[in-house]
């Protein structure tokens, strides 16, 4: 009986025993005071506040040589750098903000600040700083530029940054995304130094984008096509918006009176096949001039256009749709990185077309403008992870030479160099 008994014992504490170990941990809990957070580099430096916040640390630092037949918008023909620090953040994975600023005294230093609720993906909230939804290579990053710099249309005509409120989402399996919203100006791009000169007010501005193959074919599914629109008020006054050469040397001022409505309109392609690439884009700003005759009447809207075509392939065979930030083959490991070849033609004109009746004058119905073309050929070369340098050479053509930056040329050659770090 005693036997029974012990046998029953034993079989209990080892049923016990193992039952207990099922339910324990395979690792002893942490101490209560331990803190709940974490460091990782994915890229860059995120700091990780337990479960429900992200924040990533960005720098990006750019160095350029540059030199030129004609005048360059910089007093200084190298070592232009650029010092850039931000702060990205996700909050339950439902709120994202941005701040980043130039280290420089510069008055703008400060770029994207903003706050973006992203609970439901066909309808964002985005509330701050940042750039006004207009233009395909404007809203590309500085670090992702197939050239060292925008194209004129883009630095010129779309309008950049602004302080507003923006609705903005992905409808239809996300093949059409829309964007719009209200802005304090009509962005940074139409305004200057010069504090007397006048730009628009509150804005409206709005721009939808399409990829009709991004469910159906491999080949086309990263193709997109786009339209954006801009509305605002401009006071009477001389405009602060300007024509500026590849390397933003003015070569027209516009010195004419307007009043009245300013409006975008903007078209946009992107095809981004393999290591190849195809970007197309379109704009036209229009001001209008209401009773600014010498008879008090209205004259013709002051215009400005601009257009580029460029297209890209990487030689060592990434794919263009992917970043090429982390190259395939690494200097210094089995290869020579990425190497990237573009070729970008583009034009802007500020004024009329008809030369014939056109005249200087701050009054004149049909306003003597100016024209630039620019081809520029360059090669983009990342070694490695974080690091690329961009070579490029411009070739530009002034319709009137005499206001741009070589007055005794229509045509002038332009080099630049850029070093960058990025993460």
């Amino acid at each position: 009986m005693k036997q029974a008994i012990a046998s029953a014992t034993v079989a209990m504490l080892l049923t016990a025993t193992g039952a207990a170990a099922q339910q324990s941990p395979a690792e002893p809990a942490p101490p209560a005071d331990e803190p709940n957070w974490r460091v990782a580099w994915e890229g860059h430096p995120s700091l990780f506040l337990g479960d429900d916040v992200r924040l990533d640390f960005r720098f990006r630092l750019q160095s350029d040589l540059r030199g030129s037949e004609g005048e360059m918008g910089d007093s200084h023909d190298d070592d232009l750098a650029r010092r850039r620090i931000g702060i990205d953040g996700t909050v339950r994975n439902i709120l994202d903000f941005q701040i980043e600023r130039e280290i420089s005294n510069d008055v703008d230093a400060w770029r994207d600040v903003f706050v973006n609720y992203h609970q439901y993906a066909v309808a964002e909230v985005q509330a701050g700083k940042f750039k006004m939804p207009f233009g395909l290579e404007e809203n590309t990053s500085a670090t992702n530029l197939d050239f060292a710099y925008r194209s004129m249309a883009s630095q010129r005509l779309a309008p950049g940054r602004d302080r507003g409120l923006m609705v903005h989402g992905a409808v239809m399996h996300k093949v059409v995304r829309y964007e719009a919203g209200w802005f304090a100006h009509d962005g940074k791009n139409a305004r200057n130094s010069n504090v007397e000169e006048v730009y628009g007010n509150g804005t409206v501005a709005a721009r939808v984008s399409v990829q009709p193959f991004r469910k159906h074919h491999p080949l086309l599914k990263d193709l997109l096509v786009g339209a954006a629109v801009t509305g605002s008020h401009v006071d009477e006054g001389f405009p602060g918006l300007h024509a500026h050469s590849a390397l933003d040397a003015p070569f027209y001022t516009s010195k004419v009176w307007v009043n009245g409505q300013r409006q975008r309109t903007g078209l946009e392609f992107r095809w981004r096949p393999g290591p190849a690439s195809l970007k197309a884009e379109y704009m036209r700003v229009s001001t209008q001039r209401l009773g600014e005759s010498l008879e008090a009447t209205d004259l013709e809207p002051l215009t400005a256009s601009g257009w580029y075509v460029s297209g890209t392939w990487i030689l060592t065979g990434e794919k263009k749709a992917d970043s090429l930030a982390a190259p395939l083959r690494p200097l210094f490991r089995g290869g020579w990185g990425a190497i990237e070849a573009a070729a970008r033609v583009e034009g802007m004109r500020f004024g009329s077309v008809d030369t014939d009746i056109a005249s200087t004058s701050p009054r004149a119905d049909v306003v003597l403008g100016n024209a630039d073309h620019a081809v520029t050929l360059g090669v983009n070369w990342h070694p490695m992870r974080y690091v690329k340098v961009q070579v490029n050479v411009v070739r530009e053509h002034l319709a009137d030479p005499a206001i741009g930056p070589a007055p005794d040329s229509p045509s002038f050659w332009s080099r630049v160099v850029r070093f960058q770090l990025a993460f």
